[in-house]
């Protein structure tokens, strides 16, 4: 199916039911999620069972405080694609009882299943009940909601679960509506250099996901931390440059060339405006590691931290969205969309981290044991999508992909536990 070719210039046709359109970066997730699904879940564990009625109240709940969890996305060839509120919409619930397999299997399954981003809402919820506890499996459509987002929907979740009550928020903005002034005044940026070689999409039909789990122990976490601060780097490129190090040890593809990462960067705190609210407030930024097996660890972690940190701040942040709002002026296709992605982005891993203590673990009633995840997929035949949170002082990992290089997250393991006993 073709794109339309829309004019964002011209304003959407009023409708009651209309939220507003979307922003240049959810636009472009659209595009992207109709040539492959990109869509992404996350996984809490919790230590409670409660009822179905309960689960659906919380949700409803959920709906009533974003406005976006309500909305489909609409596209009538003429102007801009837009969130249209579906006021009779409701959170779909799949409860699956007294679970045995583990959550990943139900992971795979979300992650392999896309959305109809035509019909409302964009999020469905899977919920694994065992003796123990719970297991939620929260799946949303990319162009609505961006992992920290999530995480902070999951948050919302579990206050409600709780008794909490959870006041209606406004409708926020989308991201180059938040940064027009900065925009103004951004530098022009050329146009985006190739990658040396285009990434290949998975086959449209009959791939299946595949998603892995590891916890570290809460000695390696803190071991981590601690090192990379000596080290002065982060976190983050500690476990990039351990993902590098792991992947050579196992491809020999990725001996023979520079591997490509591209990191999500959460920009919330660098813009403002948009609190909590849902909605899609991110950059991307690749960074590129040309060191050979075994090169020096910590020296490679710095060197992640450097390429990354001109991209947080402010400047960068609205050049960045002044090209990208630029290129959807232009009104692509989706094959151009895609085009974008496979020739300029081209990476091999995507590392989304949603950082330290995202969310509060105590609750009236229970604990949240464990939050995994962003787990995605870019599309791409073999690219290797590791989600990476700390709740509780542990580590944990998550590798999503369709054709995932065996044994990577245990090999990341062991090469962390390597660069911190030196």
């Amino acid at each position: 199916m073709q794109n339309p070719q829309i004019n964002p210039n011209i304003a959407p046709r009023q409708t009651p039911d209309l939220i507003r359109p979307l922003g240049s970066t959810e636009h472009l997730f659209w595009l992207i999620d109709r040539n492959r699904s990109i869509h992404f879940t996350l996984v809490a564990e919790i230590d409670r069972v409660l009822t179905r009625s309960a689960w659906n109240a919380a949700l409803l709940a959920l709906q009533q405080r974003h406005p976006l969890l309500c909305a489909r996305i609409v596209a009538d060839g003429v102007a801009a694609p837009a969130f249209q509120r579906d006021p009779a919409a409701r959170i779909p619930l799949r409860v699956v009882e007294n679970v045995q397999q583990a959550w990943q299997v139900e992971a795979a399954v979300e992650l392999s299943g896309p959305f109809d981003w035509s019909n409302a809402p964009l999020l469905r919820v899977t919920l694994l009940q065992h003796a123990s506890g719970s297991t939620i499996v929260l799946a949303a459509h990319h162009a609505v909601l961006d992992g920290m987002g999530g995480a902070y929907l999951l948050e919302d979740l579990l206050r409600a679960l709780a008794g909490g009550s959870l006041a209606p928020l406004p409708v926020a903005p989308p991201l180059e509506s938040l940064l027009r002034t900065q925009m103004d005044s951004a530098a022009v940026s050329g146009p985006p250099a190739p990658a040396p070689e285009a990434k290949a999409f998975r086959p449209a039909v009959g791939a299946r996901a595949e998603v892995a789990a590891l916890a570290l122990s809460a000695q390696l976490t803190q071991a981590i931390a601690e090192r990379a601060r000596i080290e002065r780097t982060t976190v983050h490129g500690a476990v990039a440059a351990a993902v590098h190090e792991a992947g050579r040890r196992i491809s020999r593809t990725w001996r023979e060339r520079p591997v490509r990462t591209v990191s999500p960067i959460d920009v919330r705190a660098t813009v403002g405006g948009m609190g909590r609210a849902n909605g899609v407030y991110i950059t991307q930024t690749i960074t590129v590691d040309e060191r050979p097996r075994g090169a020096p660890f910590w020296d490679a972690a710095r060197d992640v931290k450097a390429q990354l940190a001109p991209a947080q701040t402010l400047a960068s942040v609205a050049q960045e969205i002044k090209a990208l709002d630029g290129f959807i002026t232009t009104n692509p296709s989706i094959e151009h969309a895609a085009g974008f992605l496979s020739h300029v982005l081209a990476f091999d891993v995507l590392l989304s981290n949603l950082g330290r203590e995202p969310i509060a673990s105590s609750y009236d009633g229970f604990t949240l044991n464990a939050l995994w995840g962003p787990i995605v997929s870019s599309g791409f035949a073999d690219d290797q999508v590791i989600g990476v949170c700390t709740l509780g002082g542990v580590l944990r990992l998550t590798q999503a992909s369709y054709n995932a290089l065996p044994g990577l997250l245990d090999e990341v393991q062991t090469v962390l536990g390597e660069a911190v006993a030196v």
